[in-house]
């Protein structure tokens, strides 16, 4: 059964990615980090540098419609229509998307969501879509935490 686990109340939804990728990679998937524009991709890409002084999160930046990288743990893109995912990818979601409308949508999916309650609400939207088409849901409140 596929899973989305929805973080909501996040303060520093980039700090918030930068750790769950490095847990995710450090457990052995590879993920994929869905923006909404490239500038939140050009973000990403520089947190990623920075993330921890001691460490590097290999990544790659993945222009939609060309091959998805291989040889990389964690992937950066945004588009216009959601990507074919290759099976065990692990997906964190930072743009509205619908991932449950994937053409193969994937089996873990992480949603990231801030504070405002136009996100707020746009994330209530997708949890009901994800639990219509079967995914198990889990919800974090983050809230008060760094």
């Amino acid at each position: 059964m596929p899973k989305a686990t929805f973080y909501t109340h996040v303060g520093n939804p980039y700090a918030f990615t930068c750790r769950l990728a490095a847990r995710a990679m450090q457990s052995g998937s590879r993920v994929l980090v869905w923006a909404d524009s490239p500038e939140a991709v050009a973000r990403l890409d520089i947190d990623l540098w920075q993330f921890e002084p001691t460490s590097f999160l290999p990544h790659e930046i993945w222009e939609t419609g060309q091959t998805c990288p291989q040889n990389v743990p964690v992937v950066l893109a945004y588009g216009h229509t959601l990507p074919e995912t290759e099976s065990g990818l692990v997906v964190l979601n930072l743009a509205p998307d619908f991932w449950c409308d994937a053409p193969v949508p994937p089996a873990r999916v992480l949603e990231i969501v801030g504070s405002s309650l136009e996100e707020l609400a746009e994330a209530r939207e997708r949890f009901r879509a994800y639990r219509n088409s079967g995914f198990e849901i889990e919800h974090h409140n983050m809230q008060g935490k760094a």
